[in-house]
């Protein structure tokens, strides 16, 4: 009777705590990335950073990127472009390619921190380097406008042809743009 009895008790807990908010500790990275998502197509950038924040405390790299993104665009928290830095690089130090991507794009234009070529241009290769063809238009965008480096056209082109050929659109008009195919 008595194991009932807690039984018992511990539903109503769970249940009193879902009315007014409280989040079961087991819930999962997956399941709190997957609400967070909702949150945000609902446009509940609050809730959606919360959801978010769950997912990070357990290391889940896309949830960091989430929060990363959400600090970026000033969306339920005050724009930080360093807070949003801080997120992007604990989740590309899992090799996450949007991450690195981010970090990479964020050292090139000083977002956050004081623009560091170099350190950039290692982000985006590993980005590059998993097939981010966003991260193939950026190294592209080093090459021609001489980030950090002087500028190359024909590597630039190299690497807008590995973005096109991946679907990036932006890159197409940039070939278009230098009268290359």
């Amino acid at each position: 009777m008595a194991a009932s009895l807690r039984i018992g008790l511990a539903a109503m807990i769970v249940a009193v705590a879902a009315q007014v908010g409280a989040q079961p500790a087991a819930i999962s990275a997956d399941e709190a990335y997957r609400k967070g998502t909702e949150a945000q197509e609902k446009q509940d950038f609050p809730a959606a950073l919360r959801w978010f924040q769950i997912g990070a405390e357990q290391g889940d790299a896309r949830s960091e990127v989430a929060v990363g993104n959400l600090y970026a665009g000033g969306q339920g928290v005050s724009q930080d472009y360093a807070e949003a830095l801080r997120w992007f690089r604990m989740a590309a130090e899992q090799g996450n390619d949007e991450a690195e991507n981010d970090v990479g794009f964020f050292l090139l234009s000083g977002w956050g921190t004081p623009p560091d070529y170099k350190e950039a241009m290692r982000w985006l290769r590993k980005a590059a380097d998993q097939g981010n063809e966003v991260a193939q238009r950026n190294i592209g965008m080093v090459y021609l406008q001489g980030l950090g480096t002087r500028p190359n056209r024909a590597e630039a082109i190299r690497w807008f042809r590995k973005a096109a050929a991946a679907g990036d659109a932006d890159s197409k008009e940039a070939l278009a743009a230098l009268g290359a195919k």
